[in-house]
């Protein structure tokens, strides 16, 4: 009933985070590209101040491999394979949301792992993993549907973006439960959590970090953007 409960409200969380974008579509898009800048905090802190130590503590030898597989195949497919021909406004966001997309759901899925086998192994944890991925759920849904905004997508492509990305969480408490005693799952677990930190982090430097130079005159407010997103990560961090 505990991990039922915990499931339940981190689908609601990111689900809220999610629907900000949808419920105020009157937002300037100067203000969203600053959201954006925030983004790239929050996306390169989850990356170097969580998901990369866990991934270690997962896969001491050889995390630094899947972690460059994952910066390197994200550079693969954007530049090679990713290639838009349109003209339309905001084209540039369209892997970007897609890309950020994935690396959040797998996230979330290592996440719902992380908390059920908290769980399972040392009750006394579980609330406190819970608090820490609670916290960065609503920031995280409204990145990535601010991305896809900037994309050009529908509400209703929004919409179903963000309930994929919620149920990611609940996922990952499924399979956790299903696999918690099966050989094998300590290096998958720390595989995918270092894979998913490499597309974190050529995302926020390669591809949103920009953002913080593409307006002189607001460069400042980004770049406060980006700080703050930042903080919450280490904050986050610290509370886990």
């Amino acid at each position: 009933m505990q991990l039922f409960i915990y499931g339940a409200l981190i689908f609601l969380a990111s689900g809220l985070g999610g629907a900000i974008p949808i419920l105020f579509p009157g937002i300037h898009e100067t203000h969203l590209k600053r959201y954006v800048s925030f983004g790239a905090g929050l996306l390169l802190g989850m990356a170097l101040l969580h998901m990369v130590p866990e991934a270690a503590i997962w896969l001491p030898h050889t995390f630094g491999i899947w972690l460059a597989a994952g910066f390197v195949l994200l550079l693969i497919l954007e530049r090679f394979m990713m290639v838009h021909s349109c003209e339309e406004h905001g084209c540039s966001y369209h892997h970007i949301g897609i890309a950020a997309f994935l690396g959040l759901s797998v996230h979330g899925i290592i996440e719902g792992f992380a908390l059920a086998s908290s769980v399972v192994a040392a009750p006394e944890l579980g609330p406190m993993i819970f608090i820490a991925i609670l916290a960065h759920k609503v920031p995280a849904a409204f990145t990535l549907s601010t991305l896809l905004r900037l994309a050009g997508k529908s509400n209703k492509q929004i919409t179903l973006f963000i309930i994929g990305l919620s149920l990611s969480g609940p996922l990952g408490i499924a399979m956790a439960q299903l696999l918690i005693n099966l050989d094998g799952m300590e290096h998958a677990t720390g595989a995918l959590l270092a894979l998913s930190s490499g597309t974190f982090l050529y995302i926020s430097a390669c591809d949103l970090l920009p953002e913080l130079h593409s307006n002189h005159a607001d460069r400042f407010a980004r770049l406060g953007f980006f700080l703050v997103g930042l903080a919450l990560c280490g904050l986050v961090t610290h509370a886990h």
